[in-house]
């Protein structure tokens, strides 16, 4: 995938430098073939578990609770899934590339870098009151819920979060690059400090159904990265 000369390179484009090879993003929109039968089965089937899987966990979402949101037997989901592992792992891919579509449609907007921070801070915090699949961040989620039962779930959530965490470094990175500010301090410390501070006020704002902590972090990091980042232009 190219960029032209003189071009801001979308979202899309980089994140994919950032050799992350686990999600792909696609738009269903831009496909003209109808889908057959089968696959609208299938993306059924991955829908609607999803949100059971980002709800209740994996352990919480039975092969039952599948059958019964998308009403069909157990032999209509074995036609299309081995197994349960099978199915949270596509309810995983499915949901991430939701999360990055939000972020795509954002972030492309934006020109500069530091624009472009500022956007995946909004966007982040916008999951707290409009998640993309019902239930919360479906990373974060995943990435707790799997900790000590589900290695490969894991092991995607850790890689979907390492590439949001590099995504942010890659635009600081670039900020100083094209002259547009100095980071005064380790970028990755800033990254972590910025994706965490959002992941813990969702959480809170969860527990507290208080969707002004969202609020006051996002408040709180814009700040800070005024204090972090001296604009030269």
């Amino acid at each position: 995938m190219s960029v032209n000369e003189g071009q801001a390179p979308s979202f899309l484009t980089e994140v994919l430098t950032i050799q992350c090879k686990m999600i792909t993003f696609r738009d269903r929109s831009v496909f003209t073939i109808t889908m057959g039968r089968a696959e609208e089965t299938r993306q059924l089937i991955i829908h609607q578990s999803a949100e059971l899987f980002n709800k209740f966990g994996y352990d919480g979402c039975a092969l039952s609770d599948i059958m019964r949101a998308t009403n069909l037997k157990k032999g209509g989901i074995y036609n299309h899934f081995k197994n349960k592992d099978e199915i949270a792992l596509a309810d995983f891919d499915y949901s991430v590339q939701k999360v990055f579509k939000r972020f795509r449609d954002r972030l492309d907007r934006e020109i500069t870098a530091f624009g472009k921070l500022l956007a995946t801070i909004e966007v982040y915090a916008s999951f707290a009151r409009d998640p993309v699949v019902s239930g919360g961040c479906p990373i974060f989620n995943t990435a707790m819920d799997s900790h000590n039962s589900h290695p490969e779930l894991k092991k995607k959530a850790e890689e979907a979060i390492k590439m949001m965490k590099e995504y942010i470094v890659l635009k600081l990175k670039e900020g100083e690059k094209n002259h547009e500010f100095k980071c005064n301090g380790k970028k990755n410390d800033l990254a972590t400090m910025i994706f965490i501070t959002l992941e813990g006020a969702i959480v809170y704002s969860r527990v507290t159904k208080d969707p002004k902590s969202i609020d006051l972090a996002v408040s709180h990091l814009k700040i800070h990265l005024d204090q972090k980042i001296t604009k030269l232009n």
